[in-house]
């Protein structure tokens, strides 16, 4: 089957599976952004903290949270500035390391996917804490994997995660592995996402669907193999 006809298929599926269960799937990921990116808990990991750069992240966030789709480039570069000079000035915080994440963000919104893996690459170096860096690690591996830098993207997620990431970094294996052709690896690696996220507490009904498509996928490769035999 071609891929780009898998996807449209996937995606119908997709869109019908998240229309029932879609509420179910935003909780969670609330839960996990909270978790990771909560005001309260940066504070808590931050040593060596001051007012001055306290108020300046937070409006940082704040001016971040307020852009929409159809956000001027203005007001897009006002947050990048902003992000930068932060950057910059907290160097070996977590500061530096949340203002990477987001110039980051703020380059795939504009598909500068080289720009977003250099400010992804510059917040896994120097992630203050273990989760920062697995963050940082699943974002580079997305953004590689929009570049078709497939076999890096591979290289950079660990075959051997646990914990709260572990699920995300084996589906985005699964789907890099999907698109390279190896289906019985890619099956393993979904079986692995779901595996840790049923251990995780996260939903795997997505998961499930992406691994049970593949089924499709190769009999659809043993028809088109078996028509062009007998061409």
């Amino acid at each position: 089957m071609d891929y780009d006809q898998y996807e449209q298929d996937t995606e119908e599926k997709i869109k019908n599976w998240w229309d029932e269960n879609g509420k179910t799937v935003i909780a969670a990921v609330v839960v996990g952004v909270a978790g990771v990116f909560g005001w309260d808990q940066f504070q808590k990991n931050e040593t060596a903290t001051n007012e001055a750069v306290s108020t300046q992240f937070q409006n940082l966030v704040e001016e971040q949270l307020t852009l929409t789709d159809d956000a001027t480039e203005a007001e897009r570069s006002q947050v990048f500035e902003l992000a930068s000079k932060i950057q910059s000035e907290q160097t070996g915080s977590s500061y530096a390391v949340y203002a990477d994440l987001m110039m980051a963000k703020l380059a795939v919104d504009n598909k500068d996917y080289a720009l977003a893996q250099t400010h992804l690459e510059s917040a896994k170096s120097s992630a203050t804490t273990n989760e920062l860096a697995q963050v940082a690690t699943l974002r580079l591996a997305q953004v590689l994997k929009a570049q078709e830098k497939y076999q890096e993207a591979l290289t950079v997620l660990p075959e051997d995660q646990t914990g709260a990431f572990a699920a995300r970094a084996f589906e985005i294996r699964a789907d890099i592995l999907l698109i390279q052709g190896d289906i019985a690896a890619a099956r393993a690696a979904y079986d692995s996402a779901i595996a840790q996220a049923g251990m995780s507490g996260l939903p795997i009904d997505l998961l499930e669907l992406k691994r049970n498509n593949l089924n499709e996928v190769a009999k659809a490769d043993v028809t088109e193999d078996s028509s062009e035999a007998v061409n």
